[in-house]
């Protein structure tokens, strides 16, 4: 008895259509009759749901043993069957028939639990066909856009926001401290702190917004900061004394670290700045051409080397 005649069989026996197994499996009609006629045969993932619906195993549909009566049985029950060109795709919007001039058929799929995987969950995934009324299928694919559109406008928002916001915050304080610094600490005359620390304020409000919006000063903003310095190994005796001398140097060597990861940073921070306040009318511009674009790809992506627009 071949695959097709036994899973005809069997779908007879559980007093299911064609049509009802196709729906139950994401499929056509038209499939499960190419099965059953053995024109074609089901992949695995498909084996394991028809398995599953018809509440038989996958050997009692693969093996070649035959059994008493699967010819005869099933023989009067099919005649009464509808005809299998006679049944119509269902659109998966508006759930109504689709006529054939209609029909639009869209490859996906969908995920399946194994049988047996227990709390691990374990999912594979089974091709389905997807069908809608071409009207249905148009209106969907306008529906996205809408949706990708108004994603797209949120997430520049959120891109000035972050840019213009964080860059002004941090600019307005460090211009603060810079007053409070020259005008209260120092013997500098008013006019040239004030100056002084109207610079350093446009300075880190332009650093910090060249680097939100993903340009190249967030290149080198890193890789300056990154520098480090490597400490030599140290060798001890295994005594007391070697090992008191040991932890001294762990010590020294963790507060010079501190001291040259601060003083790195600090560089890093003059060195952005620098350029960023050079750059910064050019970043604006081409933000405000490009319409964030590399902003919001920074953005969610964190890296600049993930810009869709190139370095600027």
């Amino acid at each position: 008895m071949t695959f097709g005649q036994k899973l005809k069989k069997i779908r007879i026996e559980k007093n299911l259509t064609q049509k009802e197994l196709a729906d139950e499996l994401h499929v056509t009609f038209q499939t499960v009759s190419k099965w059953e006629s053995d024109t074609n045969e089901p992949d695995l993932g498909t084996l394991k749901s028809l398995s599953k619906i018809l509440d038989c195993s996958m050997d009692q549909l693969l093996s070649e043993d035959e059994t008493e009566g699967l010819e005869e049985k099933p023989v009067e029950e099919a005649e009464t069957e509808t005809p299998v060109m006679e049944e119509a795709h269902i659109c998966e919007r508006c759930h109504k028939p689709i006529p054939e001039n209609e029909l639009m058929e869209i490859k996906s799929s969908r995920l399946e639990k194994e049988p047996g995987s227990g709390r691990r969950n374990r999912y594979y995934s089974i091709p389905i066909t997807l069908y809608y009324h071409k009207e249905c299928h148009e209106q969907l694919k306008e529906e996205e856009l809408q949706k990708r559109i108004a994603a797209n406008q949120k997430k520049i928002k959120k891109a000035k926001k972050l840019s213009f916001g964080l860059g002004i915050t941090a600019g307005l304080v460090a211009l603060g401290i810079s007053l409070g610094i020259f005008l209260g600490a120092t013997n500098v005359n008013p006019a040239v702190g004030i100056i002084v620390s109207i610079i350093i304020s446009y300075a880190i409000f332009a650093d910090l917004y060249c680097i939100i919006s993903g340009s190249y000063i967030g290149d080198i903003f890193v890789s300056v900061s990154g520098w480090s310095i490597k400490f030599p190994g140290l060798i001890f005796s295994w005594d007391l004394e070697g090992f008191v001398w040991l932890i001294a140097m762990k010590i020294l060597f963790a507060i010079l670290g501190f001291f040259i990861g601060v003083f790195v940073l600090a560089l890093a921070i003059a060195l952005s700045a620098a350029f960023a306040s050079v750059s910064f009318p050019f970043v604006l511009m081409h933000n405000i051409r490009t319409d964030y674009d590399d902003a919001i790809t920074e953005t969610h992506h964190g890296s600049s080397h993930h810009r869709r627009g190139g370095r600027r």
